[in-house]
């Protein structure tokens, strides 16, 4: 696929896999703690503090690290996700490529 017709999730996927990539595993990591009937905020927490030493984002890295420290780690995979549709908002308005 040349790099004129991807759309703006194809760029982020393909570009900042870190991004995606983390939201994913933190939903598996929620998924599997309830269904292992573990708590899920400290799994959720746990699994921010092993995801930090492996991403290059800054912002990731800071919302990485309000989630091993929150109350509330789920409220966290709801900011990444919305930093994700800021980067295609951007790229869209900008570049002009389509959304989805």
């Amino acid at each position: 696929m040349s790099k004129s017709t991807r759309n703006a999730k194809e760029i982020i996927e393909q570009e900042y896999p870190e991004f995606p990539e983390t939201i994913l595993h933190a939903e598996l990591c929620r998924a599997c703690a309830r269904v292992d009937g573990r708590s899920i905020k400290q799994a959720l927490r746990a699994y921010a503090k092993e995801r930090i030493v492996k991403v290059d984002s800054k912002p990731l890295k800071g919302a990485l690290e309000q989630m091993a420290s929150s109350l509330f780690p789920e409220t966290e995979i709801a900011r990444i996700r919305s930093c994700v549709g800021r980067m295609e908002s951007a790229l869209v308005k900008t570049f002009g490529v389509k959304r989805a």
